[in-house]
């Protein structure tokens, strides 16, 4: 095995950064369950049918399978946008560099969170996420792959025009997961007076609310200060709600998550073509 990983460095560089991310994966959830003990909450839920299906997701991001799926589209892709590698902030001090790049790309997902719910063909993909009627840490990982696939895609431009110091990545890695994970878990964490500034347990929790009113709102990823810019901010004194798509049902199978956005789609379709000429009506 070692001599493999000696002649094959792509191969190395790949299991390295898999126990990386898997070491700092397991750090996050062990904190965010130990939290949730503590705080008495209702654990029932890792004891269901979608956690397991979410538990799947897990392996499948976190073990580096996908990566290894897409690693030949990346690797076609990487040489050929060498001309935006531009690294606009690598004469920066790398604190406010990484400060910088944080703001800059957490603003890029906010417009493409919301993006995702304003599209039908993105929110065919992205209601998957959606779909979990019972939050747990491991939610954060109910990814399409589709949407994982294009949502890489969209960034790897903006990523290589800004660069980062490399050696700045771990921390960047552990600082998302633990935000990500943390806002699926089963807290009611709202961060107090910094609930305007960063995603809480609390605000997420409205975005994966069944009503439409609320799940159409609180797009941010890490800030929340977005949202509040730009008039998305949703604010609600329920300390339980329903959570899902309300009139989608996505069974809890793997296979069913996956073939539902392409139903979806065609449904859609159909639905917009003329019964008497075939043709999309105008």
């Amino acid at each position: 095995m070692l001599e493999l990983l000696g002649r094959h460095p792509y191969l190395r560089e790949l299991v390295i950064s898999t126990l990386i991310g898997l070491g700092v994966y397991v750090v996050c959830a062990l904190v965010i369950v130990a939290a949730e003990l503590r705080q008495q909450s209702d654990m029932s839920a890792y004891r269901t049918r979608s956690t397991l299906n979410d538990l799947a997701y897990a392996v499948f991001y976190r073990c580096s399978i996908y990566n290894i799926l897409v690693m030949p589209l990346f690797s076609f892709l990487s040489p050929r946008l060498q001309f935006a590698r531009i690294g606009l902030l690598s004469p920066l001090p790398p604190l406010v560099a990484v400060t910088v790049y944080w703001i800059a790309i957490d603003f890029l997902n906010y417009w493409t969170h919301r993006l995702e719910h304003a599209l039908p063909a993105l929110w065919a993909f992205h209601s998957v996420h959606h779909a979990q009627t019972r939050l747990t840490f491991l939610s954060a990982n109910r990814i399409h792959a589709v949407e994982q696939l294009y949502i890489g895609l969209l960034m790897i431009v903006p990523a290589f025009l800004l660069g980062v110091p490399q050696r700045l990545w771990l921390p960047l890695l552990f600082l998302q997961l633990f935000s990500e994970t943390l806002q699926h878990s089963r807290l009611n964490w709202s961060f107090g007076s910094m609930h305007g500034l960063f995603v809480s347990p609390a605000f997420h929790k409205i975005h994966h609310s069944a009503d439409e009113r609320e799940y159409n709102g609180n797009y941010g990823r890490f800030f929340s200060l977005w949202d509040a810019i730009f008039g998305t901010f949703v604010r609600s004194s329920m300390t339980t709600r329903q959570h899902g798509v309300s009139g989608m049902i996505i069974p809890e199978t793997l296979t069913a998550q996956f073939v539902h956005p392409f139903r979806y789609l065609m449904s859609r379709r159909a639905r917009s073509l003329d019964p008497a000429t075939g043709q999309a009506q105008p």
